[in-house]
């Protein structure tokens, strides 16, 4: 069969059923040659560039995160929305009659200051290519979306929305789940897809789910709606295979992926970083740093980060808990 939507929905009922194996390495080969295509429509030099930080940067980490084990499915997602920036990146800059080598300070500023946001997608493909002299070294890059946190939403608007997420019935289940880890426990969304029934645990009368390496408690109504999940959005043979993912994607025995989450999130008024940041900050204010990481599933580093920039003291918080009374 020729490569596209209708074979890949295929193999996925076939691996899901148990026709065919799990390989994520051949899904890594599959990918890169379906990336390859998208870049027919560059110049050879420039072509030549893309096609090597695929090879040596986008897709050998996917195969060492599959030789970790890893479940694949977002970082695939995510290659494919880069490598899609990146080649509108270079078709750009070969319409204004120039080239990586010739790109000017006015190329890289007007590319990340336009919309949409996911133009920031390129800045790893700059740095790579930055560091080896296929762009000027001139050239100064902007700084990694990661390297600053997002400004924290606004009080009032994240609880508006936490208080809808609450009372209001005729939102989907899942999204109201979904919206509340964001809202209220700062968890991305990347990471949201991939909780499964076994994270979910109900033992004397208490629903509790493990976002790190401490369960946490939830409380109702998210409680008694995440023990309804999974919920299939599409009825076809999918649905009737064995699924373990809260959050199931269209294709059999994957989970959803991480873009269209978003986008349903986003008309509920669930907007991402933002407001992940605020309950971020609100929790580092109260919960002390080993907790909060223990919790949340964040890094220590990081749950110390979010401590003072909450200006929360938890300096003494060990002292005291070890003190003689």
């Amino acid at each position: 069969m020729p490569p596209g939507r209708d074979l890949q929905h295929l193999r996925a009922l076939l691996v899901a059923s148990g026709a065919l194996p799990t390989d994520s390495h051949r899904l890594v080969d599959r990918l890169g040659a379906e990336l390859l295509t998208l870049l027919r429509q560059l110049p050879d030099g420039d072509r030549r560039t893309v096609q090597a930080w695929l090879r040596w940067r986008v897709l050998a980490q996917l195969r060492r995160s599959a030789d970790a084990g890893r479940d694949l499915t977002t970082a695939i997602y995510n290659a494919r929305a880069t490598l899609t920036q990146v080649v509108a990146f270079v078709t750009a800059l070969h319409q204004a009659g120039r080239q990586l080598g010739t790109c000017r300070q006015a190329d890289i500023d007007g590319w990340f200051a336009a919309p949409p946001t996911t133009r920031a997608h390129i800045h790893s493909f700059l740095t790579w290519t930055h560091r080896r002299g296929h762009l000027p070294k001139a050239l100064l890059l902007p700084a990694s979306r990661r390297s600053a946190p997002a400004m924290p939403a606004d009080s009032e608007q994240r609880w508006a929305v936490a208080r809808r997420l609450v009372h209001d019935d005729t939102l989907d289940v899942a999204d109201r789940v979904a919206g509340a880890l964001v809202v209220l426990y700062a968890q991305p969304i990347t990471r949201i897809v991939l909780l499964t029934t076994e994270h979910v645990q109900a033992t004397s009368g208490q629903v509790t789910v493990a976002l790190g390496p401490d369960r946490l408690a939830l409380p109702e109504p998210f409680a008694t709606l995440i023990t309804t999940l999974p919920r299939h959005r599409r009825v076809g043979t999918a649905s009737h295979l064995p699924n373990h993912w809260l959050f199931p994607g269209a294709r059999a025995g994957q989970h959803a992926a991480p873009g269209p989450v978003a986008k349903r999130l986003r008309r509920i008024g669930v907007t991402g970083r933002g407001m992940r940041h605020a309950a971020l900050m609100q929790l580092a204010a109260e919960i002390p740093p080993a907790l909060l990481a223990g919790i949340l599933g964040i890094h220590p580093t990081t749950a110390v980060k979010w401590t003072r920039l909450a200006a929360g003291d938890w300096t003494h918080y060990a002292a005291i808990r070890t003190s003689p009374k």
